[in-house]
């Protein structure tokens, strides 16, 4: 079973939004990553999603509005990824993140990412440019 869960925040303008992680982070600082931690004891991974979410942006979002999207990655593991679209979301950060952008398949390359950031990121814009 997954023991973390990710959610993947869409803008308006398709862009992704990543968060820097602090230089005081226990887990990769410095590097950007999406919102999300792990899933407590008798929790859902979507409403691990959305508790994290909350906590990490001040961005809410309902379980019901989550869509989850299975990444492949290249050393053959896969994980369950949340994206849902929101337009015009106000972020606030908490003591774990020290600053954010909002990325685009071609702007990814221009940031630090934890592993297989890169690999979600195509995957989920991909699902909302083809649609």
């Amino acid at each position: 079973m997954q023991k973390s869960s990710t959610v993947a925040i869409i803008n308006q303008d398709n862009k992704v939004l990543i968060l820097r992680r602090g230089k005081t982070a226990p887990w990769m600082p410095g590097r950007y990553c999406l919102p999300g931690g792990k899933v407590e004891e008798n929790e859902s991974l979507a409403h691990a999603a959305v508790r994290e979410l909350l906590e990490e942006t001040n961005i809410s979002c309902h379980v019901n509005d989550l869509w989850p999207n299975t990444i492949q990655y290249k050393n053959g593991r896969s994980k369950i990824v949340f994206s849902v679209k929101i337009n015009q979301p106000t972020v606030q950060l908490n003591w774990e993140h020290d600053d954010y952008v909002w990325v685009d398949s071609s702007s990814v390359l221009e940031y630090d990412l934890v592993p297989g950031l890169r690999t979600t990121i195509y995957a989920i814009l991909g699902k909302y440019v083809s649609n």
